[in-house]
């Protein structure tokens, strides 16, 4: 952070109590600001563009409004691509948490880990980190290990089913890979029907979709 940069914060919070907490911890800092509070997401909409702020600290949950905080990130981002989103939120639901990091949140926290440490969070976010909370970040990383069940699918394909794919997702037809593979063009059909039923498609394209996206 450069000298005397003030991070300028915008809270999307309807706990209106830990809204005011959060508030009042980052105007005690001096060189953070919190520029407004909301505690609907419909008047977050209209106003944060305007605002500009460099950090959106969001809930997830924003029971008073239409939408929720992933819905209201998104739009936001729409709007104003540079923003970014500090989740705070109590939510532990793993759907929603990668829902959210899919969507734009740069850092995820866990309310129960935010008494101490909220100044130096944002002081490392706005810096380029991305922070998290112990247990949010080690469900991140299993995440990222845990194979998908696309790759299991592909994984119980034969190695000549394999080869078969490999060369449908170039573009061969039947008949060009039954040369290349030196068998019949018929077993080229066998196997594609093959493919079909392991990777549970229904068509040529949605093979070769989850044949490339793994």
């Amino acid at each position: 952070m450069l000298n005397n940069e003030e991070i300028k914060v915008v809270i999307v919070e309807d706990d209106l109590e830990f809204q005011k907490w959060v508030s009042e911890e980052i105007n005690e800092a001096s060189f953070i600001k919190c520029l407004q509070t909301f505690d609907i997401a419909e008047d977050a909409l209209a106003a944060i563009p305007q605002l500009k702020p460099d950090i959106v600290i969001m809930d997830l949950g924003l029971e008073k409004s239409d939408i929720d905080g992933i819905e209201c990130m998104l739009r936001l981002k729409v709007v104003a691509p540079h923003l970014k989103f500090l989740v705070i939120t109590s939510n532990t639901d793993e759907a929603m948490l990668f829902e959210a990091l899919r969507v734009g949140a740069g850092a995820y926290v866990q309310k129960g880990d935010i008494p101490k440490k909220l100044i130096d969070l944002l002081k490392d976010f706005h810096a380029g980190g991305a922070p998290m909370s112990p247990g949010i970040a080690r469900r991140v990383i299993e995440n990222f290990h845990k194979p998908t069940e696309d790759l299991m699918q592909i994984k119980k394909l034969s190695p000549r089913e394999h080869e078969t794919l490999a060369l449908l997702s170039k573009g061969f037809l039947y008949k060009e890979i039954g040369g290349k593979l030196k068998i019949a063009e018929g077993t080229v059909k066998q196997h594609t029907h093959n493919i079909y039923k392991k990777l549970q498609v229904n068509n040529c394209i949605e093979a070769i979709r989850k044949y490339l996206n793994v």
